[in-house]
C-alpha cells in the first residue's frame, strides 16, 4: 500500500478509535436541581470528548422512578437525589461503592459530614454532595428595633427567640414575632428537628433504626413552640401555609423570626432588597446551634460499567474544583466544599456564610423510612408536631409518635 494511504488509513482509524472511546453517561436529577446541573453538565461537556447527558425528574417522582428503573433493569448509570433517600437506595444494594473514590479525594475531609454520612451504609460510601443546603433563622433588623430588642444579637436560645416573638408580636395585631412551617413534614424536619441536634438529642438512634422520640430536648423543644402559640406570637398561617407563604409573610415586615433555609439570602435581596434582615444557625432550647442538611447527593447505580464510572466520577471531581464551586454558589447559594469560603463568596453577600459554616455540624435523619416517618402527610412526625403544639396533647402525642415510629422501624429496617 502507498505510504499516503498508510498515513491516511492510520488517521482514520485513530479517529474512529477516538470516537468509539467517546461515553455518553445518562444522569437523572430532579427538576428542583435541573438548572445548575444541566449548565455544569454543558461545560463538562465542552471540555471533554465524554459527555454527561442530563434527564430532569419532577422531583417528587425521582424516588419511585429510579426504583421502577432500576427493577427493570434499565437505570440511568447515575442519580441526583434527595440526600436523605440514599441509605435506603444503598441498603437496596442499587448503588455503586465509590468509598476509594471519596476517601482518595484531596479535598475528602472539606465534603459536607452529614451528606457522607447518609451516604454510608456497612462502611461503604455510595454518593457524594452535590448541592447541599441548609437550614437557619432569619430575624427582620426593623422589627427587632421597635420592640426594643438588640438589632445585632441573633437568638441564641429557643427560649430567647420565645421571648423575643413575643415582644415583637405586642407591636401591633398584624405583626407576629415567629413564623414556621408547620403544615409539611419536609419542612419541619428541615427546621424543628435542629433544635433538638442543638441540644445534643435526636428523635432517631445514630443507625437510624430505633425512636428515640420523648427527650427533655425534645419536650423543651415542643413547650417553647406552644408557649409561643398560646400567646398568640406565632403567625396564624404557620399551622397551614407553605415555604411561599413563610418568605411572603417575612417580607412583607409582618414576621421577627422565620424558620428557614440557606436560599433566604439570596433570594430576599433578590426579590425583597427593602428588608433588612440578618441570619443565624438554628439554636437549641437552652444554648448549642445546628442544622438540617438538606440538598442532593450524586450517586452511581450498581453495575455500571467501569468506563461509565470513570466519566462520572471525572465529573463529580470537575464540579468540585473552585472555578465550579463557585458557579454553584452563584446559582444555588452553597457549594459543596466546606474549604472554600473565601473563594465560594468573595463575591457574594456574606451572609451566606452562616449557613455554610453551620454546614460542619448540620444533621440529616439516617433512615430507610424517611417518607413513612417523616414526609407523609399522615405520618407521625407531622402528627406529633401538630397535635403537640397547636392541640396541647403533649405527653400523648409524644407516646403515640415513639409507637408509630418503633412499628415503622420495626417494619422497614433492613
Amino acid at each position: 500500500m502507498h505510504k499516503a494511504s498508510l498515513a491516511l488509513a492510520a488517521i482514520t482509524f485513530a479517529a474512529t478509535t477516538s470516537f468509539a472511546a467517546a461515553e455518553e453517561v445518562n444522569l437523572w436529577v430532579r427538576t428542583s436541581s435541573g438548572a445548575v446541573l444541566q449548565s455544569l453538565a454543558e461545560q463538562y461537556n465542552a471540555k471533554h470528548d465524554d459527555k454527561i447527558i442530563v434527564t430532569q425528574i419532577t422531583a417528587e417522582q425521582m424516588v419511585p422512578k429510579l426504583g421502577a428503573a432500576i427493577a427493570g433493569g434499565s437505570p440511568p448509570e447515575g442519580a441526583v437525589l434527595d440526600l436523605i433517600y440514599l441509605p435506603t437506595f444503598a441498603a437496596n444494594e442499587s448503588l455503586e461503592d465509590i468509598t476509594d473514590f471519596v476517601k482518595g479525594l484531596p479535598y475528602a475531609n472539606a465534603l459536607s459530614p452529614s451528606h457522607v454520612r447518609l451516604a454510608t451504609y456497612d462502611d461503604k460510601i455510595y454518593g457524594v454532595p452535590a448541592l447541599p443546603d441548609a437550614s437557619i433563622i432569619a430575624w427582620n433588623i426593623d422589627l427587632f428595633e421597635k420592640a426594643g430588642l438588640d438589632p445585632n444579637k441573633a437568638p441564641a436560645s429557643l427560649t430567647e427567640i420565645a421571648e423575643d416573638a413575643n415582644k415583637v408580636r405586642a407591636l401591633g395585631s398584624d405583626t407576629y414575632g415567629f413564623y414556621f412551617v408547620a403544615n409539611s413534614g419536609s419542612w419541619l424536619i428541615y427546621d424543628f428537628l435542629p433544635h433538638l441536634w442543638a441540644a445534643g438529642a435526636d428523635i432517631l438512634s445514630q443507625d437510624g433504626r430505633e425512636a428515640t422520640v420523648d427527650t427533655p430536648a425534645m419536650r423543651e423543644t415542643i413547650a417553647a413552640y406552644r408557649d409561643m402559640w398560646t400567646a398568640g406570637a406565632i403567625h396564624p398561617t404557620s399551622r397551614s401555609g407553605n415555604g411561599n407563604n413563610a418568605v411572603e409573610a417575612f417580607a412583607s415586615g409582618k414576621v421577627g423570626v422565620l424558620m428557614t433555609g440557606s436560599y433566604i439570602v439570596n433570594l430576599l435581596t433578590a426579590k425583597y432588597p427593602d428588608v433588612k434582615f440578618n441570619v443565624a444557625p438554628i439554636p437549641g432550647p437552652k444554648d448549642g446551634a445546628s442544622s438540617f442538611a438538606g440538598g442532593d447527593t450524586l450517586a452511581l447505580i450498581a453495575g455500571i460499567s467501569e468506563e461509565k464510572k470513570k466519566v462520572l466520577l471525572d465529573f463529580v471531581n470537575f464540579y468540585m474544583q473552585p472555578e465550579q464551586q463557585v458557579f454553584i454558589t452563584k446559582e444555588s447559594g452553597m457549594p459543596s466544599r466546606t474549604d472554600l469560603a473565601a473563594d465560594a463568596y468573595a463575591q457574594f453577600d456574606k451572609r451566606n456564610l452562616v449557613s455554610y459554616e453551620i454546614l460542619t455540624k448540620a444533621r440529616t435523619p439516617y433512615t430507610f423510612s424517611s417518607d413513612e416517618l417523616f414526609v407523609s402527610r399522615t405520618g407521625p412526625f407531622l402528627n406529633l408536631v401538630q397535635s403537640s403544639i397547636f392541640d396541647g396533647n403533649v405527653d400523648a402525642a409524644i407516646s403515640k409518635a415513639q409507637d408509630d415510629f418503633t412499628k415503622i422501624l420495626e417494619r422497614t429496617n433492613p
